[in-house]
């Protein structure tokens, strides 16, 4: 399969200036200007601070700018997880909360005019397998006890909005959509800018100190800092294996014809999942194409974040597309990305128990596009002293998979084991 740039990569065109070295003062220095960095550095420039957005890359260049621009609720494995662990009325909480996060983000793009295609059409939840309806039936089931918004979908009524391959069931979750992840970014970069924040591409932060950090070439004298890194978090010194680096793979079609788009219908434009354990995840495009992520995720030795090993995961993908729909596509191509993970699949947000200077915002776990626009405002709430809603993501040490070895081989042992699962139910 051939590896292309993100389809989202040209709204990310626009470069801002690089560090050149030396020192430089902040009230607060922000590591990382995807989503979750560029919505600290908005929040914290509309309270009057002088806010300086470090990226070691480009703006964009991790896993916000390499997503597949789906908008929804959800955080961690499941929600029957969630109740499990944490009870009932926790886990409606915290599902709540994430259904605040996507009104946040339509909030943001409505008040800023963010031109990102943003399209509040909902998401379709489907089962395509025995094991896969069992799952989607359970999760309607305990949507319904909590009181959560949803809309059951039969094959008939599924069929009138998407055709797929066998005869799969559905729900519709209402409070979704999807968006030009590019855009976005980009948008609220240039958003923070005019609020008074800074950005710098090329500054690579390699330690970080009481009241400074260590960048290659120079050094940043800040206040406060808020580490916005992601899946190359441990990069910092931060979090080493509690935040794992985790590569997605994602897909994008020629653009369709009308005969294609016919057979498929589609219409709604809702954005996709399915039920399954290691599930895929796909989205129509304002130029008619289908972006189609998933397959296995995959950690590589040591944390590595290179692209190795891309090629035979895009091929598996690939034939995942092929399986799921009936018309015939022609594939353009596709992109990796690396994204947080923890453990037990919920965020770290929190001051840092060994530097109380420091806030980590981290860990989304592919819940990204909602939580990481929605966590700027916790961000800049926690460094100001107010207090946060008790939610379990705000707290400040995530699981700790100790040891390479171990970690390597549980997530491989895991992604092996809920692949079973899913072809044996």
């Amino acid at each position: 399969m051939k590896g292309i740039a993100p389809i989202w990569a040209e709204a990310l065109a626009a470069r801002f200036p690089r560090f050149a070295g030396g020192t430089l003062r902040a009230d607060v220095a922000v590591i990382g200007a995807g989503l979750t960095g560029l919505s600290a550095a908005w929040h914290l420039a509309g309270r009057g601070a002088r806010v300086l957005v470090l990226e070691a890359d480009r703006v964009g260049a991790g896993a916000s700018g390499r997503s597949t621009g789906l908008l929804g609720p959800g955080v961690g494995q499941s929600l029957e997880a969630l109740v499990r662990r944490l009870g009932k009325e926790r886990a409606r909480g915290l599902y709540r909360a994430t259904l605040d996060a996507v009104a946040e983000v339509e909030r943001l793009v409505r008040e800023e005019r963010i031109d990102c295609e943003l399209e509040m059409s909902g998401q379709l939840v489907v089962a395509r397998s025995a094991g896969a309806r069992c799952r989607l039936s359970r999760f309607a089931e305990l949507l319904g006890e909590l009181g959560l918004p949803f809309e059951p979908l039969d094959a008939a009524a599924l069929e009138r909005r998407i055709r797929l391959s066998g005869r799969p069931e559905a729900i519709r979750l209402p409070v979704a959509g999807t968006l030009h992840p590019g855009r976005l970014v980009s948008r609220l970069a240039e958003r923070a800018v005019k609020r008074g924040a800074t950005i710098l591409e090329g500054a690579q932060v390699i330690g970080i100190e009481p009241g400074r950090l260590v960048l290659q070439g120079g050094e940043v004298r800040a206040d406060q800092v808020v580490v916005a890194t992601a899946g190359y978090t441990a990069g910092v010194g931060l979090l080493a294996g509690r935040v794992l680096p985790v590569h997605l793979q994602a897909l994008v079609t020629e653009p369709l014809d009308a005969a294609a788009w016919s057979a498929i219908g589609w219409a709604g434009r809702e954005g996709l999942l399915d039920a399954r354990r290691i599930f895929n995840y796909f989205r129509r495009t304002a130029d008619g194409r289908i972006v189609f992520g998933g397959g296995a995720p995959r950690y590589r030795w040591g944390g590595d974040t290179s692209g190795g090993g891309s090629a035979a995961a895009l091929d598996r993908l690939g034939r995942e597309l092929e399986a799921t729909f009936l018309a015939k596509l022609s594939i353009a191509g596709g992109w990796t990305g690396v994204i947080g993970y923890v453990a037990d699949a919920l965020p770290a947000i929190q001051r840092w128990r060994e530097n109380q200077a420091v806030v980590h915002a981290v860990g989304w776990c592919g819940h990204g596009v909602a939580l990481s626009v929605a966590s700027g405002a916790w961000v800049s709430a926690l460094l100001a002293g107010e207090a946060l809603p008790d939610l379990p993501w705000f707290r400040n040490d995530p699981p700790l998979v100790p040891l390479e070895p171990l970690r390597w081989a549980s997530f491989k042992t895991a992604v092996t084991v809920m692949s079973l699962m899913d072809r044996l139910a």
